[in-house]
């Protein structure tokens, strides 16, 4: 008797979460615009620090849960500026130095280039290292077009500057505009870009084992729960609580559910606007036959080689589809009306020693924790979702 897709994605959570212990914990949501399911499993962190020593955590992630949305914060900055640009506060043709004089040095940069990845950027120094916020803001407003890239095209660069491109266009602060365009009217309670103190016991854990030392946890003090992973978002915030334009909000899986339901019904954007965020506007064969990356609008675009593509396999070419470094997935196809949305930890690193062996399973590396079994390094989650996770997932979908 054949195995149903939803047995299969069982398993394949089960097997990422309690098997392999890759994560601990995952919320999944998918649907179309009338019909979904979203289910949870496993924990919101492993361990917690009660009186200077590590002690398990059996707290369940929900769909309340508040996450990290690391990138896929770049949707958000795209829907404001696609918004604007509907609303005919600014034109996607208007160069940078229009809307924001502090950014001289691409002064006549289209929006339209940044929004779609088209002009690399780059600063005189790196924005994390920077000693304060007021420096790494000043190292912003001095960047510069840098080196065309030949195959990658992803950067954070271009997101950081339109969130100021936001904030002119509509006289607001982006977290004012967010709020008020976004958040409020599709009824988002629960995605801030400062996480309320009541809630931080709910919020899940992105470094609070991010690795293992001689095999004790080491806890990365930094980045607390309800603190932004990201470095460069987090110095910028410690200036003024807000979030930057390619990282910096929270929000839960009900939430993100919300707006992907949102955007199908074009609640936010016209169905025109919505068609065209994921079209390729980088990606095409390169001299030597390989394929460079394709993105869209501050999004991934399908691949024509699926082993290297973002957009989940069953999805089409104007799929939008972002992934977040803390471990979380967020993919809506405009033409099937579908989505699909993956929220997990793939910080959490439960290695001691690499063994530098592959697993065949999945490609992976094995480490070897410390009862002696081997195990997925946690960090390669993002290689692990397609097979035990998305492609299950498609298979449901399918069926819709």
């Amino acid at each position: 008797m054949a195995i149903s897709p939803r047995t299969l994605l069982e398993q394949g959570v089960t097997h990422l979460v309690d098997e392999r212990r890759i994560i601990s914990g995952i919320a999944v949501s998918y649907g179309d615009r009338s019909r979904g399911e979203a289910f949870c499993r496993g924990r919101i962190r492993e361990v917690r620090l009660e009186n200077g020593s590590f002690v398990p955590d059996e707290a369940p992630m929900d769909e309340q849960s508040v996450f990290d949305l690391a990138s896929v914060t770049k949707l958000f900055t795209c829907i404001a500026v696609l918004q604007l640009m509907e609303r005919g506060k600014l034109r996607l043709s208007d160069p940078i130095g229009r809307l924001d004089k502090r950014f001289s040095h691409i002064a006549d940069e289209p929006i339209e280039r940044l929004l779609a990845f088209q002009t690399a950027l780059q600063t005189r120094a790196r924005m994390d290292t920077a000693a304060s916020a007021e420096e790494a803001e000043r190292l912003l407003f001095d960047i510069r077009v840098g080196p065309a890239p030949v195959r990658k095209f992803y950067t954070d660069m271009g997101a950081m500057v339109l969130k100021y491109v936001v904030e002119s266009a509509a006289d607001l602060s982006f977290r004012e505009y967010l709020e008020a365009n976004i958040l409020r009217p599709l009824g988002m309670t629960r995605t801030f870009c400062e996480v309320p103190q009541s809630l931080l016991g709910e919020t899940v854990n992105c470094n609070y084992e991010r690795r293992i030392v001689n095999g004790d946890f080491w806890l990365d003090t930094a980045c607390p729960p309800g603190t932004v992973h990201d470095p460069k978002a987090r110095l910028l915030n410690t200036s003024r609580p807000a979030p930057c334009g390619h990282a910096g909000l929270f929000s839960t899986l009900n939430d993100m559910t919300i707006l992907a339901r949102g955007l199908l019904e074009n609640a936010l954007l016209s169905r025109k606007t919505l068609l065209e965020i994921g079209v390729n506007r980088t990606g095409g064969k390169l001299p030597d036959g390989t394929d460079s990356q394709y993105m869209g609008y501050l999004c991934y675009s399908k691949q024509p080689d699926q082993t290297f593509s973002e957009v989940p396999a069953y999805f089409g070419e104007r799929t939008i589809a972002l992934n977040g470094f803390t471990g979380n997935h967020f993919s809506v196809d405009p033409e099937k009306n579908q989505f699909m949305i993956l929220l997990a930890n793939r910080i959490h690193n439960r290695a001691t020693t690499v063994t530098g062996r592959a697993n065949p399973e999945d490609k992976t590396e094995i480490i070897r924790w410390n009862d002696g079994k081997d195990y997925i390094v946690s960090q390669n989650f993002v290689y692990t979702k397609d097979k035990f996770l998305k492609n299950h997932i498609g298979n449901i979908l399918a069926s819709y």
